[in-house]
């Protein structure tokens, strides 16, 4: 009978067939949320979902970040190091027993299947950011994870195929981190002055080699020659712009807009208001005179920025000091 109603799974249902003797009769994760975990070796750089006591694992290398908040579809072949994992327990299995550096005694797994090292199939993972946020806390990433003709195996030989099997959505924060207290004020020589921080995020075995570029691109006349502070406002002239960056940027590439590594991410700042203490999008420039030279102290403050895209995310940033930029007399 068992046999019956796996060829009927496979003729009606088109999911799944099972040409061995599975221990489990169901296989339904789709109200589960998909975690991780960073201080597990076991578990690193892996996610998983959890149906009380089963567990679904998806095990990536621990030098391959698979999920990067860039708007597209990604697909990765099963393999060694790509690998789909289904688990029984001899009771409810919790985070604390992944997330755990020693994991508890208990339970104990009763049944796993796996993906064969050399096998069929992929991993198929579609990102897009989460639309209508207004916070960067809240800039965040869905990633839509879909099992494509995969077969998991059991030490018994028992297989069962899935021709498409959707995991589900994985979601990681945003990468925006505007740290440039430290960054060096730079120059292009269409007088565009910007700041380039190396960030790198992820977990401690794993980080992306991210950077961040922030750019104002104001004309010269606004910093003017003599001691004074004076505010202006973003707007058609005056313009500041946010990109995070796949890589290392140098200035020349960035300059030149030639060389540059993938763009994640852009932000174009909205036009600003001066209106006392409710004004928005302010460049504020205090000026002071250090013998032949002139200390401009850049300050931005309340920013709003909108992400360049399909979608509607802004942030604003309060206050953002861009540095001190020296000219001459």
């Amino acid at each position: 009978m068992k046999k019956y109603l796996g060829i009927l799974s496979c003729l009606f249902l088109l999911s799944a067939c099972d040409d061995g003797d599975m221990t489990f009769d169901s296989f339904d994760f789709s109200t589960a949320i998909a975690a991780s975990c960073t201080n597990n070796a076991d578990v690193l750089n892996s996610v998983f979902k959890l149906n009380n006591n089963e567990a679904l694992l998806i095990k990536f290398p621990t030098n391959v970040f698979p999920f990067k908040n860039v708007e597209g579809i990604s697909s990765l072949p099963i393999s060694a190091d790509n690998k789909i994992i289904y688990r029984v327990f001899n009771g409810p299995v919790t985070n604390a027993y992944f997330c755990s550096i020693i994991p508890p005694v208990s339970p104990t797994v009763v049944d796993e299947w796996s993906t064969a090292d050399q096998s069929s199939g992929s991993i198929e993972i579609r990102t897009t950011p989460v639309d209508n946020t207004t916070k960067r806390e809240e800039a965040k990433y869905d990633h839509i994870i879909v099992f494509k003709g995969i077969t998991l195996s059991n030490a018994t030989n028992g297989t069962v195929t899935y021709t498409e099997y959707p995991f589900g959505r994985y979601q990681t924060e945003t990468n925006i981190r505007f740290a440039f207290s430290t960054a060096a004020i730079q120059k292009c020589a269409n007088n565009k002055l910007f700041k380039i921080f190396d960030s790198n995020v992820g977990n401690d075995a794993n980080r992306q080699n991210l950077n961040e570029v922030i750019i104002l691109d104001l004309p010269p006349s606004l910093f003017q020659l003599g001691a004074g502070s004076e505010d202006y406002v973003v707007n058609d002239i005056n313009q500041i712009t946010y990109r995070l960056y796949g890589g290392d940027v140098t200035a020349n590439a960035l300059c030149t807009e030639t060389g540059l590594p993938q763009l994640y991410e852009e932000w174009q700042a909205e036009d600003g208001l001066l209106n006392g203490v409710n004004s928005t999008g302010v460049i504020r420039i205090d000026t002071a005179v250090d013998g032949t030279n002139f200390v401009h102290t850049i300050t931005l403050r309340s920013v709003k920025y909108k992400k360049i895209g399909t979608t509607n995310n802004t942030f604003v940033q309060d206050i953002q000091t861009f540095g001190d930029y020296i000219t001459t007399n």
